[in-house]
């Protein structure tokens, strides 16, 4: 399988790795489904497929949009291995370009930056705008003799856009410009969070990074696994109450659950009934002591408590390497007000036991798959429904079988 998979890398040919025999097995009811081939979470080949072919063909988080809260802010990141930059312009819009000077190809933005007018290739000094557009080109013609702005030739040396959307305070970016309408993309996110007010929720400070020693998509499934809370997560197996842990209901290409909190507590933290952290306006009754969370495909998740939110991207670093970062959200001022700073270290605090607590485990989970005996799994009925899901949209989407394109998009 190994060679099977570099040799579909070098002839693009994913059949070869996600055979029309690995979808109808992940095709079947969850008893008697198997999961993906132990290739797609040791081999550094399939990996590579994934920044080809998986990540740019979908909507992918790319940052919050408060990473650029003011004009002239320009932030340096990577997706999918590939540089982009995120600009917030003088029309307050938020912009996503591939990094890199149309001119001779040198990175056009190394660090985050404030205040900008005009970004500038450190190269040989082509200038754009926030908007994409060339500003100017100096010693064009020779030296000393500059283009200006609005000259023959500008429109087509603009910086490459890519398809980009903000939702809420997250930005997300098509890479291949083809995915579906983000519209029909998040559509069953916002039907599952309708009961949530998502505007109110402002973020915080600090965020969390934690390393994993497992493929991103190990870390992602567990995550969202309920079944693994009994033996791993021993506070919050108290916390839950137990006639409300479901499991993962597929929504589209997304997957959801949500459970509700034993006794008078509203989240995980031990004692988060007396932590005095305000509630989402209008939030109803039958929601009062229940959470709701979802993966947002293919690597993003969303938490959203009575008083708390948190956003989480699952960042693939290597085959065998993930981070998790994890943003904290709170409804409006209780984001950086001093007399919540006791109750959203409390709600910090947990999340990095939780944290904790999965390493291992994710792991041992990585560890197994260099096991050639095990083929894909035996699944529980009612507990993974939702892992087979996701791996069948992990591999309809590398095979681009998964939704019709929309080649009109830009």
């Amino acid at each position: 399988m190994l060679n099977t998979v570099r040799l579909a890398r070098e002839q693009r040919n994913l059949s070869a790795v996600i055979s029309d025999e690995i979808l109808e097995r992940l095709g079947r009811d969850t008893a008697s489904a198997r999961g993906l081939p132990n290739a797609a979470f040791v081999d550094p080949a399939f990996h590579e497929l994934e920044k080809d072919l998986l990540f740019p063909h979908t909507w992918t988080f790319a940052a919050a949009a408060s990473f650029v809260p003011n004009r002239g802010d320009v932030l340096p990141l990577k997706v999918a291995g590939r540089p982009v930059i995120l600009v917030r312009g003088n029309d307050n819009a938020i912009r996503a370009f591939h990094n890199v000077c149309p001119h001779r190809g040198a990175r056009l933005v190394t660090e985050t930056q404030r205040k900008k007018v005009v970004l500038t290739c450190p190269y040989h000094g082509w200038s754009f705008g926030l908007d994409g557009g060339l500003r100017g080109r100096p010693h064009y013609h020779g030296p000393g003799s500059h283009q200006p702005a609005g000259d023959e030739g500008h429109d087509e040396a603009c910086l490459f856009p890519i398809r980009s959307v903000t939702w809420h305070d997250w930005v997300f970016v098509n890479l291949d410009g083809q995915a579906e309408p983000f519209e029909t993309y998040i559509a069953p996110v916002e039907r599952e969070f309708v009961g949530s007010d998502l505007s109110v929720f402002r973020r915080s400070e600090p965020d969390m990074h934690f390393e994993f020693a497992s493929n991103w998509k190990l870390v992602a499934e567990n995550f969202c696994d309920f079944y693994h809370v009994f033996m791993v997560h021993p506070a919050l197996d108290i916390a839950m109450a137990d006639t409300t842990r479901r499991a993962m209901r597929p929504n589209g290409r997304h997957m959801f659950n949500g459970y509700e909190f034993a006794g008078s507590a509203t989240g995980i933290a031990p004692d988060d009934a007396t932590l005095g952290l305000p509630v989402q306006p209008g939030r109803s009754r039958e929601n009062a002591q229940s959470m709701v969370f979802g993966l947002i495909f293919p690597n993003a998740v969303i938490n959203v408590y009575p008083e708390s939110l948190q956003f989480v991207h699952f960042e693939p670093i290597a085959t065998d390497r993930t981070i998790m970062h994890m943003w904290f959200y709170y409804v409006d001022g209780a984001a950086s007000a001093p007399e919540h700073a006791n109750a959203r270290a409390r709600i910090f605090e947990s999340w990095a036991q939780l944290n904790a607590e999965d390493e291992g485990i994710c792991r041992q989970l990585q560890e197994g798959r260099a096991c050639e005996a095990y083929d894909g799994g035996r699944m529980a009925p009612y507990w993974d429904a939702g892992t087979i899901h996701f791996h069948r949209q992990v591999a309809l989407a590398m095979r681009h079988d998964d939704v019709p394109r929309d080649p009109g998009s830009s």
